[in-house]
């Protein structure tokens, strides 16, 4: 009676374990950052306006407390990795400039339209 149960927990986890094979779930990273976000960042911006219209930045750089890192990767299933970065830097509290092109995280990730 033993040997039919053991058998069932091999072929259980032996099927199991190939469902990563068919599915892979979407990792997502970093900050969204959409259209109307970009149009409000400018140069002379203090650090407490950028976070609050872009949140975060995603990387802190403790030797550099002046550059700010956004970045933003979404890989889903089988399909190539989306990615963007850009960096600001501030000079006396404020935004000095900006390094990268910022660009929308695509629309239909977040489910915002530009109505």
């Amino acid at each position: 009676m033993q040997k039919p149960n053991v058998l069932f927990l091999v072929l259980a986890s032996l099927a199991l374990s190939g469902c990563h094979l068919l599915y892979r779930p979407t990792v997502q990273q970093g900050n969204v950052i959409t259209a109307r976000m970009i149009a409000r960042l400018h140069v002379g911006m203090t650090k407490n306006e950028v976070v609050y219209d872009l949140g975060a930045p995603a990387i802190h750089d403790p030797f550099h407390p002046n550059r700010w890192d956004y970045y933003y990767s979404l890989k889903r299933n089988y399909k190539p990795r989306i990615a963007e970065h850009f960096t600001l830097y501030f000079k006396k509290g404020r935004l000095a400039r900006i390094v990268g092109t910022p660009r929308p995280t695509p629309r239909h990730i977040y489910g915002e339209s530009d109505s």
